[in-house]
């Protein structure tokens, strides 16, 4: 089976399903398939398909709808660092969105449990970073 192909019954699997696990997809799509592929090669195209696990389970990233888990947004005084408090168990989420998003001026981040530091070239990155964690304008 293509790739094309595979990669659409991974996501329609991502949207339908509840899968803990990438074990778990690549059994599922060798049941729907046929095919089989393996753990690595799932995991890269659930990065290029924007999944995420969101409470342990794989989502696609327009489901994540960031802003709802997000707590607080802070600039510190200088603008180069932003703080992010989200839900317990979620920052990684947040951060990996924001790395994801490739924000100009955005340098990386840093995720806890339910902090994330942001490191910046200043506030100029603060609209791009909201727009990504759907928290809309200032």
């Amino acid at each position: 089976m293509s790739r094309p192909m595979w990669r659409n019954v991974l996501q329609d699997l991502v949207e339908t399903g509840s899968f803990r696990t990438q074990r778990e997809l690549v059994r599922a799509i060798s049941m729907r398939t046929g095919t089989r592929v393996n753990q690595a090669t799932v995991s890269r195209e659930l990065t290029t398909l924007g999944a995420r696990k969101v409470d342990g389970v794989y989502r696609l990233g327009p489901e994540l709808e960031l802003a709802s888990h997000i707590q607080d947004l802070q600039v510190t005084a200088a603008g180069c660092l932003f703080v992010i408090r989200t839900d317990l168990a979620f920052a990684s989420v947040v951060a990996q969105t924001i790395d994801a998003a490739h924000i100009e001026g955005v340098l990386g981040t840093i995720a806890g449990d339910d902090t994330v530091f942001v490191a910046t070239l200043g506030q100029q990155s603060l609209p791009g970073v909201r727009r990504v964690l759907g928290l809309g304008a200032l």
